[in-house]
């Protein structure tokens, strides 16, 4: 087997990306490793374009192995990893968010980045994740504009100094006053602590940058070129007569998104009835350019938001504690301007508690935060029950920020 390694010391660790032959089908692979922790990084494109996609289709996968702590876990009667644990989720948005940004958005050749957590010690693979992703992707020849860096830094309460990195035990066992990553489990800290972390991240970040530049420029792909679709010049001109002048008045109306779908409707009405076999897809794809562009000039340029506010104005705040049913534990209703919430509490003894038995760790979970999004809090219809990424994530958010001001169970 061919292999190629690159390490560096990263807070008092050696962190080591190994490039081998064992995965040559995809575009761009590698295992990084960090002490006993070891992932395994995938980035693979589609050769064939999908046709009338109106979005780019990425899709970030993180797979966890129970393998990779030594258990034999599952139900009795399937010995096997099922559906992705809320962990496996959330480190996959980590990675999804932090790369995103960085293709173009007219890609339209399926791109898949797949992290395999191969063994697992006291580091934590979330953010290994984000830094194997990038230098499988900045290796290959798909077109993408890293490289990006990761680190995670921690505050122990009455201690001096910051850790790069804290291992399992020190997050489990330590009062963590700032978690820079995690979003939302920083305590108060003071602005200046705040911005000390940040200028240590920043540190880390550019060495970490500096190990992937130099592996990239060794050992990089030329990458593939992806043409932007052009705009036929006849749609363009029709566009420009029949639309353009009407979209200033669609996002400064103050109605929310109606009046822009509305004139999104009158576009494509008008497309369809001149552009005979014409694809909807340039269509589409030319309205939301358009719409995106004034609405960065208008606030950029004139300093204006689309319902009107001034930069420094939120929107009307209304909020009730309580009164909402005397049956309930605990409710809340929270307005900002046309966000509504509707939020409940239910009181359990310790026996309620959600028993958490994944890779990682085993343990009790005694605070849940579910978040759901039903198609009607948006006007829509769609699928209801169950939950996706998304709600798991935004329930992560909100779970985080609130744990710090729960009582303890003592």
């Amino acid at each position: 087997m061919q292999k190629k390694e690159y390490s560096l010391d990263l807070g008092g660790k050696t962190l080591t990306a190994q490039f081998t032959n064992l995965t040559d089908q995809t575009d761009g692979s590698l295992f990084l490793r960090l002490g006993n922790t070891i992932i395994l990084a995938t980035a693979v494109m589609s050769l064939k374009t999908q046709e009338g996609l109106g979005y780019f289709p990425l899709t970030v996968e993180f797979e966890e192995r129970f393998y990779a702590a030594g258990k034999i876990l599952g139900s009795r009667f399937m010995r096997r990893e099922g559906r992705p644990t809320d962990e496996a989720v959330l480190s996959g948005r980590i990675v999804d968010r932090t790369i995103r940004p960085l293709f173009s958005q007219h890609i339209r050749n399926e791109v898949q980045i797949v992290v395999t957590v191969l063994s697992i010690d006291e580091d934590d693979p979330d953010i290994l994740a984000v830094n194997a992703a990038s230098l499988a992707l900045a290796t290959s020849p798909i077109p993408w504009n890293g490289p990006v860096s990761a680190v995670r830094i921690a505050k122990i309460k009455g201690r001096d100094g910051f850790i790069v990195n804290p291992t399992y035990p020190i997050r489990e066992h330590e009062e963590i006053e700032l978690d820079l990553v995690a979003c939302g489990s920083a305590r108060q800290v003071p602005e200046s602590l705040l911005e000390a972390a940040l200028e240590k991240a920043s540190e880390e970040i550019e060495k970490i940058q500096a190990f992937q530049k130099k592996i990239i420029a060794e050992i990089g792909k030329t990458k593939r070129i992806v043409e932007k679709p052009e705009t036929p010049a006849q749609v363009s001109s029709l566009f420009a007569e029949h639309i353009e002048e009407k979209i200033d008045n669609a996002l400064l109306s103050g109605a929310g998104k109606a009046e822009i779908y509305a004139l999104k409707d009158t576009w494509m009405k008008v497309f369809a009835d001149t552009i005979e076999g014409g694809e909807k897809t340039i269509a589409n794809d030319l309205y939301e350019e358009k719409i995106n562009e004034r609405l960065h000039t208008l606030i950029i340029e004139q300093r204006k938001r689309p319902d009107g506010r001034g930069f420094d104005d939120i929107r009307e705040l209304y909020a009730q504690a309580g009164g909402f049913s005397p049956v309930l534990h605990g409710s809340g209703i929270f307005f900002r301007g046309g966000t509504h919430i509707l939020s409940v509490l239910t009181l359990g003894g310790p026996q309620d508690s959600q028993l958490v038995e994944n890779m990682e760790i085993q343990s009790k979970r005694r605070f849940m935060h579910h978040y759901n999004f039903p198609p009607y809090s948006v006007g829509e219809t769609g699928r209801v029950g169950g939950f996706n990424r998304r709600m798991i994530g935004h329930g992560a958010l909100a779970e985080k920020a609130l744990m710090p001001v729960l009582p303890p169970q003592s």
